[in-house]
């Protein structure tokens, strides 16, 4: 048994799944379905939801934006290879679409048509564990529009042309839609199963938990920090706060999953090079590349991607000592790739790349080591270890079926510190359970909740928060760097203070590189500034005022008197 989802094509005699986007007005989800024979048993409902996991993330496809925090402040995009800095949303300049623009409604029509039918289902003692996938699956919808576009019109059941009143319905407001989100997890985890009756290439309950867990920190802290603002809540967001606590701490008291350990030096980086995670204990779960049907999806990360990590990232990682390098006697320096790993945090030497760094193992056993970075595929010149698969397998390839983890205990143990630490009631014990865990598979000292080292570089939120919630988000971007939590943090911090004016920076733009990569546009420091020819006003534009969310389309205004648009869009 693997802790996996394979991407897979469902091919099922008598029914079709529908493609379109958006056509609420239709009876099913379906262009066609033959069920009479269908709805049966509990393998029917399995085959039904094997569509569901396909439209979970994955490595990106050819030619696409790739995920994974491109575009933030912490990684910046190759505009040699995609065309453009993929920095629209924190640079402001989102247009209001004609149609389309994320508001798609096709993933929850299709798992309303589920649950509908789900009770139809006669045999298997896995009946109650698969509708409870079904409520996962309605969640994780809900809450990616969610994190679009705010308030939503909360809708359960597949509609008719009749039903006029949800069809030209309001937007329910966001504290209800969480709240939604919220019981439609409680109704998953009550009704699914551990991995060990499953199996670990399914939902289970502790991924429900933990990702119920997410959600209510996401609310929690958005609602805490937009007070005041047009995007507000109708909470101060504390009991969303202590829903996260609550949830992340029932995972961790579960004890199916705990953090993958090993040599300090290059534990952290083996956590992200494997293919089968099937005995990992901190992967909870995970999309399967087989290499025998590769794509490139693959190869746009676990070769040296089409991104670096940026200056401002590199500036989160502690010393070695565990005090901010602002102040450390440890640090000896930051400026060249050559000491930017010295002294520090290992996660930075298990995350990019530095001269002298393993880069590839040949075929025959030969190995070559990193020096100069490729600036075609690196706008920065801090190349993405993390992911960087390094041995070669044939055809001058390297190994391109590298797992990609869609949940994690590491995860857990920060929502926890977190939420705690936003409501003021973290102890030394909540530490020792969740960020010292982590910072013990790196080698680095704990976090000690009294004597934290006040740092003057400390990131300037735009509001005074504690030194304890400082360390804590510091220690979520170190950890979960390039996952694709960046741009979600950003906004539920109400973080634009961090980027709005300034644009990412790379390493300094020294003669080997220069050699090799001649004309670069650096800043009057010297320091690689390639987004200065790409962000629209030469730094990212963020509105506050408007852009914290999406703006609806056009046509659904139109189709829709009652829906209202977003915040002065």
């Amino acid at each position: 048994m693997k802790r996996i989802i394979y991407i897979i094509t469902i091919l099922i005699a008598g029914i079709s799944f529908n493609s379109c986007d958006d056509e609420l007005l239709e009876k099913t989800p379906l262009d066609q379905i033959s069920d009479a024979d269908f709805w049966k048993t509990e393998g029917d409902l399995q085959l039904y939801l094997n569509r569901l996991y396909n439209t979970l993330p994955g490595w990106p496809s050819a030619g696409a934006s790739p995920s994974l925090d491109v575009g933030t402040d912490i990684i910046a995009q190759s505009s040699t290879w995609f065309g453009a800095s993929n920095a629209g949303r924190l640079d402001g300049t989102v247009s209001v679409p004609a149609s389309g623009g994320g508001w798609s409604w096709t993933n929850i029509r299709n798992v309303n048509y589920f649950l509908e039918n789900a009770a139809r289902a006669e045999t298997g003692n896995l009946i109650d564990h698969y509708v409870g996938e079904g409520h996962f699956f309605r969640a994780w919808y809900y809450f990616d529009l969610f994190k679009k576009f705010g308030d939503l019109p909360i809708i359960t059941e597949v509609l008719d042309l009749e039903d006029e009143t949800i069809l030209y319905g309001a937007r329910s407001p966001r504290t209800e839609v969480a709240n939604f989100i919220l019981d439609e997890l409680d109704l998953a985890i009550a009704k699914l199963e551990y991995a060990s009756e499953v199996g670990p290439s399914r939902i289970n309950k502790d991924i429900a938990a933990q990702f119920k867990a997410r959600v209510a920190l996401y609310e929690g802290t958005w609602e805490k920090y937009h007070q005041g603002t047009d995007f507000a809540g109708s909470t101060d967001g504390s009991g969303f706060l202590q829903i996260a606590a609550d949830a992340a701490k029932t995972v961790m008291d579960a004890g199916n999953y705990s953090i993958a350990t090993g040599d300090v030096d290059k534990a952290y980086y083996d956590l992200f090079v494997q293919t089968d995670y099937s005995g990992n204990p901190e992967v909870m779960l995970y999309k399967h590349y087989d290499y025998l049907t590769y794509n490139i999806q693959n190869s746009l990360w676990n070769q040296p991607n089409l991104s670096g990590m940026t200056r401002e990232m590199t500036k989160y990682y502690l010393a070695s000592d565990g005090d901010p390098i602002s102040v450390s006697d440890e640090f000896v320096g930051d400026a060249t790739l050559d000491e930017i790993e010295v002294n520090r945090d290992p996660r930075l030497a298990q995350s990019v790349m530095a001269p002298g760094d393993l880069d590839i193992v040949a075929l025959n056993g030969d190995e070559s080591y990193f020096s100069i970075p490729d600036m075609t595929r690196n706008p920065t010149g801090y190349s993405i270890e993390k992911w960087r698969s390094k041995e070669i397998v044939e055809n001058n390839q390297r190994t391109r079926d590298i797992g990609y983890i869609l949940f994690r205990y590491a995860e857990t143990l920060l929502i926890y510190a977190e939420a705690k630490a936003e409501l003021g009631t973290i102890t030394q014990t909540d530490l020792d359970l969740s960020i010292n865990l982590l910072r013990d598979r790196v080698g680095m000292p704990h976090l000690t909740l009294n004597a934290i080292t006040p740092d003057p570089e400390w990131p300037d939120y735009g509001y005074t928060i504690p030194d304890y919630v400082q360390e804590v988000r510091r220690e979520r971007v170190v950890e979960l760097f390039g996952e694709g939590n960046r741009l979600d943090d950003l906004m539920r911090w109400r973080a634009h203070n961090l980027f709005v004016g300034t644009r990412p920076l790379g390493t300094t733009y020294t003669a080997e590189i220069e050699a090799e990569y001649p004309n670069l546009t650096v800043n009057g420091e010297g320091f690689l500034d390639p987004y200065v020819d790409f962000l629209s006003g030469g730094a990212y534009g963020f509105n506050p005022d408007r852009d914290y969310l999406l703006p609806l389309p056009i046509d659904e205004l139109t189709l829709n008197e009652n829906l209202t648009q977003n915040p002065n869009w």
